[in-house]
Parts: structure tokens; sequence; C-alpha cells
């Protein structure tokens, strides 16, 4: 017996000085420290007078779970961007399912009616330039807008974009901004090219999102959303407004983490996880995401500890983040109240999840 034990001790050792990774992990494969999950929760609850929920799951288990703020487990948030993560996935479902074509296709072959030049018309105020603008929207690919390289003239969160939401066609509106830049050149946040990118593949499934959403994406993940905002043409709004629990989130970020299965099924491909949260946009800042390195497919990318993390992010401290090495997900969420800071509040969630993405808890 005791020849037993000391193997078991040696087997350990050994594990723990030739496999730092493993022991990494280890340290997670259990409930979060009370003393330090008091003190975070404190820490947090003072912080940030907005936040709704904090969740962190590790091997599919619940390490923590805290609700702020009067929410509760039934609490459903405006997810707003992180909806366009979830766009994103069913883009993928949509290529399992050999409808959507290569990505470099352009967008005006997908939305012919858009497709208007100006060419034809007498007597425009600077017909070269809009004739020239007509030119390079024909370039437009679902790639660009998938990147966040439309190249158009758009600031986020400013005036344009509520006059965008407030037009009678908002897909119209984006593909007639001027552009800034040549799409596919330069990185500029914009949940107008989402939008496009959205009613695209709304035609390309034959259905709208919320529909195609429930039946390949929702209901296997037995997610029972109610609410999916559209614009004035009745499209679901691609960049924004999908409303959902936080356990919903969960399941979604857990997926993910688990390469497109859950309950054993695959629900989008384990090559579309791998090439939509690869770097496809060079990034090294960015206002909201401490230690970015890169942007995907509507995923943003950034390192918490030296772990590389996958992360869906959404206004006010919306937040899905999926850090594989560590089989970890971590959710947030916060009321879009007069507390809320808005990227501020984003800025300080991610201090908190490197608080738990390190391995020794002081």
């Amino acid at each position: 017996m005791k020849s037993k034990q000391l193997l078991q001790v040696l087997t350990i050792s050994a594990m723990a000085i030739f496999c730092p990774k493993l022991k990494s992990q280890a340290a997670f494969n259990r409930e979060l420290p009370k003393e330090f999950s008091e003190k975070f929760t404190k820490e947090i609850n003072d912080s940030i007078p907005s936040l709704g929920s904090f969740i962190v799951s590790q091997n599919d288990m619940i390490l923590y779970e805290q609700y702020f703020h009067g929410a509760n487990k039934e609490t459903v948030f405006s997810v707003k961007s992180v909806t366009k993560s979830i766009v994103s996935v069913l883009a993928g479902i949509a290529k399992d399912k050999n409808l959507l074509p290569n990505l470099n296709t352009p967008v005006l072959k997908i939305l012919p009616e858009y497709n208007i030049s100006r060419s034809r018309f007498k007597n425009i105020s600077n017909i070269e330039g809009k004739v020239l603008h007509d030119s390079i929207r024909n370039t437009l690919t679902l790639k660009n807008l998938m990147t966040m390289q439309g190249g158009f003239d758009w600031v986020e969160n400013s005036k344009i974009s509520m006059d965008m939401s407030f037009s009678y066609d908002p897909v119209r509106f984006v593909l007639e901004l001027p552009f800034e830049e040549y799409p596919g050149t330069v990185f500029n946040y914009n949940s107008g090219e989402t939008h496009v990118f959205g009613a695209a593949l709304s035609r390309i499934i034959k259905t709208n999102l919320k529909q195609f959403a429930t039946e390949n994406l929702f209901r296997p993940l037995k997610i029972n959303t109610i609410r999916w905002d559209t614009d004035s043409m009745d499209r679901n709004i691609a960049g924004s407004e999908l409303f959902l629990k936080t356990n919903d989130m969960l399941k979604f970020g857990s997926m993910i983490l688990n390469n497109g299965k859950s309950g054993g099924k695959q629900i989008v491909s384990q090559k579309w996880i791998q090439e939509s949260t690869s770097e496809h946009v060079k990034l090294d800042s960015w206002d909201v995401m401490p230690d970015a390195n890169g942007y995907g497919y509507y995923w943003w990318r950034r390192k918490t500890n030296g772990h590389q993390a996958f992360v869906a992010t959404g206004y006010g401290g919306q937040l899905i983040c999926v850090i594989p090495d560590l089989k970890m997900v971590i959710v947030t969420t916060c009321f879009l109240n007069d507390k809320n800071k808005g990227r501020a509040d984003i800025k300080r969630l991610h201090y908190f999840i490197d608080k738990i993405t390190k391995v020794n808890y002081q």
C-alpha cells in the first residue's frame, strides 16, 4: 500500500515539474477559494455599479456565479454587439450546409438591388466622385464586412450610427456612405457593416436570422430566445439588439470552447471555429481591449495573463470570454442604465477577468 501511495506522489510531482500548463489548469479545477471569492465579489460589486452578473466556468463546471444589483438567473439582458459573434457562428453553420459562398464574393452579387450606378444619370453634382464610389462599392466583399474592413467613412456610436438606425433602409444607408479607405485595407469598427452582412446572410439562407438561429443554434443549445429586434425593413439587426440570459451566453461560449460541439452534437464545424477566431486583422491596441492581438470574424482576440482568449464584446459590459488552454469561459453582463459607464465598464471587467485567470489567488 505504501509503495502504491509513493508511486502516486512521484507521478503527481513529475506532472507538476514537466507539465506546467497542466499544473496551471489543475489550479482551477475546484471552487474558487472562499476568501478570494468574497473579496472578488465585494470589489467587483463596488467597482461596477451597473454590473448584472459574472460567471466563471471551467471544464463545463461552474466555479463562480454571482448576480448583482437585483439581477438573477432569469434576468434577460440586451447583449448588444455580442450579437455579432453569434452572427459569425450563423455564417459558419450556413457554410457547413454549403449555403455560404466564398467570403471573397462581392456583397452586391448577393444584394444586387443596391447596385445602382450613378453613371446612368446626368447633371449630378460631383458625378465623377460618385461614380468612383460606385466602382469601389462593387469590390466590397463578405470578408471585408466580417473583419470590419469595409472602408466606409464611419464613426461608431456617433450621429451617423443614429442616422442609420432611423433610416427607412439601413442597408442602403450604409452602402451609400462615402468610402474613407479601400475595402480590405484598414480596420474600423462599424456596426453598420455588420448589418449589411446580416442582410446578405439572410438572403443566402432564405430566411431571417432569428428563424435560422432558432432552428440551428438556439434550439440545439436549449436557448429560448424571445427577442431579437429588427430594423424598419423587418430585418433582424445583425450587429446588436439580441436579448439573452447570462446562462444562455454561457451555453454559447461553452460551445465555442468545445470546438463547436454541445451535448455530443456538432453545432458548427471545428474548422469554422478555428477560422473565425483566427487573426484576420492585426490589432495590438484597442481602447476597450487591453492586450488585444487581432480580430477575426466578429471575434476579438486578447491575451489574459499570457493565455489566448477569444472575446464576444457588447456595449457597456456584455462579454463572453473563451480561454481554450484554461478550458474556461467567463461571462459578464451589465445593465444599460444611468450607472453604466460604457467602454470604461468593459475595460474594468477585463481587469477582473485577468484576476480570475491568474493561477495563484491572493
